[in-house]
């Protein structure tokens, strides 16, 4: 009981202090936790937009970058060896502890198979429908183990991954591999995945909520239909077991949806990623989510060329419960100067503002981007590290992707020879 009681005081405090330290930052500051954006380069950080900096510490008129919340890496920005690769990561939150922001996270798709920003650097990881076919769930939490060491070895926080829709009819021409199946399939390996990532200290994204069809995103809107009973089964029965897991987010699909057969709203006024009825009262009502909520990439055409330009979609993300807008383009400052805004002039807008912007620092200090000052019950950014410090803690890195991937090789090609 003593345990306990120290336990939920010590949470209490965390609480407090994380309020403190929001209160202590700008808010441009604030606001930029709400964006994971692109990034130049792919062997040393290139930054790009600067601002006017408010914050008390600072000189007035005194330029500041405009750090995002988070940066997602593409296969442009992965270079060809594991050293140059944790160099860059390393430049990045240089940067940011340098100038005295807010650490961004950093996070790549690594499902598998041919959606693997790290393929042909890290082990080999297999598509989820070979792993489901190939694999029991106990192996394949060894080879997401050893998958998640190579990336956060290598310096990233966050794994868009897993992908968890059921495969029909519908969307297997889409998902091509990228589902491990049916549900009882998606919930077994989807549960390895998470776990096992989690367990590594790489954040795991489950996706894509509700659900996709045979049409791209990237080209056009995807427009679903579910029976009642089908969307019960193979939707939010998966989804809500791989919720209870406690993965950091759930990424959103940009689908318009219609459940047939059933007495409640549709949400039919906008995609599911922009839908208050998809994110607040299902996925964070009915599937207790508590997590971070991702939209898809913004810039998509399922939403810029169905009415849902970046501007728009930005004030309809936040307003629906979207914590973090995923965007592929390097800069945001038009999207940044709209949200600070709105922020201005729209109390409903200030208050979800607020809230997903306390969502990403609570989910920062659990990932230990920011940590807790036990001495001084507060929470603080973490210090840039000295030259030898850092290139000694990069060459432990390395060696721990180095054998991670010599088992990953040895593990697949052991499994291959079934």
């Amino acid at each position: 009981m003593d345990a306990q009681i120290a336990a939920r005081d010590l949470e209490q405090k965390k609480s407090a202090a994380l309020d403190s330290y929001i209160k202590s930052l700008s808010l441009s500051e604030r606001l930029a936790q709400l964006f994971v954006i692109n990034l130049e380069g792919n062997e040393r950080f290139c930054f790009v937009e600067w601002m006017d900096d408010a914050r008390d510490n600072r000189t007035p008129g005194q330029k500041a970058p405009l750090v995002p919340g988070g940066y997602i890496f593409f296969s442009f920005n992965i270079a060809r060896d594991p050293e140059r690769i944790a160099a860059f990561t390393d430049s990045v939150r240089d940067f940011a502890r340098g100038h005295g922001t807010v650490e961004p996270f950093l996070c790549l798709d690594a499902e598998g198979g041919y959606v693997n920003r790290l393929r042909g650097v890290a082990g080999p990881l297999p598509e989820n429908e070979w792993i489901s076919k190939n694999l029991s769930p106990k192996e394949a939490f060894l080879l997401y183990s050893l998958n998640a060491i190579q990336l956060r070895a290598l310096g990233f926080d966050l794994n868009l991954s897993p992908v968890v829709e059921v495969q029909n009819e519908g969307n297997q021409e889409f998902l091509d591999g990228r589902s491990f199946g049916s549900a009882g399939q998606v919930k077994d390996y989807g549960s390895a995945a998470v776990l096992a990532y989690q367990a590594n200290k790489v954040a795991a994204v489950l996706k894509h909520f509700p659900g996709n069809n045979s049409v791209d995103p990237h080209r056009a809107l995807p427009l679903l239909s579910f029976e009642k009973e089908e969307f019960e089964r193979d939707v939010l029965d998966p989804f809500k077991a791989l919720c209870a897991l406690g993965p950091c987010g759930v990424l959103m699909s940009h689908a318009l949806v219609d459940l047939s057969q059933s007495a409640a709203p549709y949400g039919q006024d906008a995609p599911a990623s922009l839908s208050p009825y998809w994110i607040k009262e299902l996925l964070r009502g009915r599937l207790a989510f508590d997590g971070l909520v991702f939209s898809d990439d913004i810039f998509m055409a399922a939403l810029e060329k169905n009415g849902w330009p970046s501007e728009r979609a930005v004030k309809a993300a936040i307003l629906a419960g979207v914590n973090c807008i995923l965007m592929s383009e390097k800069r945001f400052i038009n999207e940044w100067k709209l949200v600070k805004k709105l922020y201005d002039s729209d109390a409903d807008f200030r208050a979800a503002a607020d809230d997903s912007i306390k969502r990403v620092l609570k989910f920062k200090l659990e990932q230990g981007i920011l940590e807790w000052d036990f001495a001084g019950e507060k929470i603080v950014s973490k210090k840039s590290p000295g030259a030898l410090e850092e290139e000694k803690n990069r060459a432990d890195r390395l060696a721990r992707f180095n054998s991670a991937k010599s088992l990953n090789q040895e593990a697949l090609k052991e499994y291959g020879q079934r």
